[in-house]
C-alpha cells in the first residue's frame, strides 16, 4: 500500500539494545548519500588519474580515440555536477536532521551534550554522547548551537588535513566554512523560502563561475594566458605525483590553494544555496521519503527526460560555440543545468528507498551513506595509493574507459566495506572520530 510515511532504517535483530534516539534515521536519506557518494567519485577520478588540465581539456594531454571520447561524454553529461549537487544537498539536510535534537525545550536533557532525552528511561545513557547525567534544559541553544561550530570546525580541520597531504580536490573544507557561516542560522526560515532562496543563490553562485570561466576563455582566446597556465601546471603535476610523497606534497599545495580559492570565490555562494535548499527540501518531506513513492516516481519521470534533453543539448551547444575549450566552460555551465536530472535522480532512489523489493538495491546504498566520511577518505586512500609515484604509479596511464574498471573496484570496497563495518560498529570509523573530537571524549562505537 502506499503511504506518505517515513521510512526510519529498522536496528539488525541481532545487535545490542540500545536507547533509540529521539530523532529518526531515514533510510532514502542515507540511501541517497550513498548514492551521491559512489557516483561523484565519476568525475573524481579524472583528477586521482590524470594531471587538472585532463578535466577541463582532455585533448591537450589524452589520446584522440572514439571510445577516450565517448567516456568523457558520458561523465560530463550524466555525471559532473550531479552528484556534488546531491551531496551538497544532504549536508543541509544534515543541518536540519542535527538541529532537531536541540531546537526544542525539554525538562529531560543531556547534562553533557544538551541532547533532548524525552522519551528515553530514567537510565538510559544518551544516544548522541553516551552520557548519564540529566538537566532542565532552560537555553535550549546554548550547547547545541556550541557543538554545531565545534562539529564544523573538527571537519574543517579534517578538509584542510585531507587537501594539502592526500588529494587537491576536497569539499570537506567548504562544507566545513559553509557550516561556520550562514547554515546554522537560516535553519528556522519558512522551509519554502529555503527552498527558493537556496536555489536563487545557487544560480548566482554558478552565474559567478560561469562568469569566470568565460573570463579565462576570453584570456586564452586573446593570448593573455596559456592553456596550462589556465588548467593547472601539468609539468609540476607529472613530475610530483609520479614521485615521492614528499614531491607529491609539493606539487599539491600550490594546486590546492589554487582551486581552494578559486572554488571558494567563485563557488560558494552556489553551495550555501544548495545546501540551504536541502534544508527546505528535508522540512517539507521530501529528502525524509515522507511523500507518497508515486509521486518520487512521477518526478523522475518528469526530471530525468528533461534533464537529459538540457544537458545534452546544452553540451553540444558549448562545444559548438566554445571549439577550443569547450570543457573548461562545460566545468561550470554543467553545474546549473544539471539541476532538473540531479534531482530526478533523487527522486527515483528516494522511490527505490521505499520499495521492499529494491532492497537488494538501497540497503548497500545506505550502508555506504552511513558511513559517508569514512568512505570519501577511502576514495583518496584507494587511488592515490593506486595512481600515485609512492604507490603503484599509473598516473597519467590509464585510459577514460579504463578509468571505469577502477571506479567499479572502488565502488565494491565501499559497499563490501560498509556492509561488514556495520554489523559489528554502530558507525564508521572517521565518523566516530568525529563525532568524540565533537564531544571531547570518548563514545561507543559499538
Amino acid at each position: 500500500m502506499d503511504q506518505a510515511q517515513p521510512n526510519p532504517i529498522e536496528q539488525a535483530p541481532d545487535q545490542p539494545k540500545r536507547p533509540a534516539p529521539t530523532t529518526q534515521r531515514y533510510s532514502s536519506i542515507d540511501t541517497l548519500r550513498g548514492f551521491a557518494l559512489l557516483g561523484i567519485l565519476v568525475p573524481n577520478i579524472w583528477f586521482f588519474a590524470w594531471p587538472m588540465v585532463a578535466g577541463t581539456a582532455p585533448d591537450e594531454i589524452m589520446s584522440h580515440t572514439p571510445a577516450n571520447h565517448l567516456a568523457h561524454d558520458i561523465t560530463s553529461t550524466l555525471f559532473l555536477g550531479k552528484f556534488m549537487f546531491l551531496f551538497a544537498l544532504l549536508f543541509g539536510s544534515g543541518v536540519i536532521m542535527y538541529a532537531r535534537k536541540f531546537d526544542s525545550s525539554s525538562q529531560n536533557a543531556c547534562a553533557s551534550c544538551d541532547y533532548d532525552m524525552t522519551g528515553l528511561t530514567a537510565e538510559a545513557r544518551c544516544p548522541e554522547c553516551d552520557s548519564s547525567a540529566r538537566t532542565s534544559r532552560i537555553t535550549p541553544l546554548s550547547k547545541g548551537a556550541l557543538l554545531w561550530y565545534i562539529r564544523c570546525a573538527v571537519l574543517l580541520m579534517f578538509g584542510l588535513i585531507h587537501a594539502y597531504l592526500f588529494w587537491y580536490g576536497d569539499i570537506l573544507t567548504f562544507y566545513a566554512v559553509a557550516g561556520l557561516t550562514l547554515l546554522w542560522w537560516v535553519r528556522r526560515l519558512n522551509p519554502r523560502l529555503q527552498l527558493w532562496g537556496g536555489l536563487g543563490l545557487y544560480f548566482l553562485g554558478a552565474l559567478l563561475m560561469t562568469a569566470f570561466s568565460g573570463l579565462g576563455y576570453w584570456a586564452l582566446e586573446t593570448g593573455r594566458v596559456s592553456i596550462d597556465e589556465l588548467t593547472g601546471n601539468t609539468e609540476l603535476e607529472l613530475k610530483g605525483y609520479l614521485g615521492t610523497f614528499a614531491d607529491a606534497l609539493q606539487a599539491r599545495f600550490f594546486t590546492t590553494l589554487q582551486f581552494q580559492f578559486i572554488f571558494g570565490v567563485f563557488f560558494m555562494p552556489a553551495l550555501w544555496g544548495i545546501m540551504t535548499m536541502g534544508m527546505g527540501l528535508t522540512r517539507l518531506g521530501y529528502l525524509t521519503g515522507e511523500k507518497k513513492t508515486s509521486t518520487y516516481l512521477k518526478l523522475a519521470a518528469m526530471l530525468i527526460p528533461l534533464g537529459l534533453v538540457t544537458t545534452l543539448l546544452a553540451y553540444y551547444s558549448t562545444h559548438t560555440i566554445f571549439e577550443r575549450l569547450p570543457g573548461f566552460m562545460w566545468q561550470a555551465l554543467a553545474q546549473p543545468i544539471g539541476v532538473p536530472l540531479a534531482l530526478g535522480y533523487g527522486s527515483l532512489i528516494i522511490a527505490l528507498s521505499k520499495l521492499t523489493a529494491a532492497k537488494i538495491i538501497t540497503a548497500p546504498l545506505a550502508a555506504v551513506g552511513r558511513m559517508a566520511l569514512s568512505n570519501y577518505f577511502a576514495h583518496t586512500l584507494l587511488c592515490t595509493t593506486f595512481f600515485y609515484g609512492y604507490g603503484l604509479g599509473y598516473f597519467a596511464q590509464i585510459e577514460y574507459p579504463q578509468l571505469w574498471l577502477v571506479v567499479l573496484s572502488v565502488w565494491a570496497f565501499n559497499i563490501v566495506f560498509s556492509l561488514l563495518w556495520l554489523r559489528a560498529f554502530r558507525m564508521g570509523p572517521f565518523e566516530w572520530v568525529w563525532r568524540c573530537l565533537t564531544y571531547r571524549q570518548l563514545v561507543p562505537i559499538r
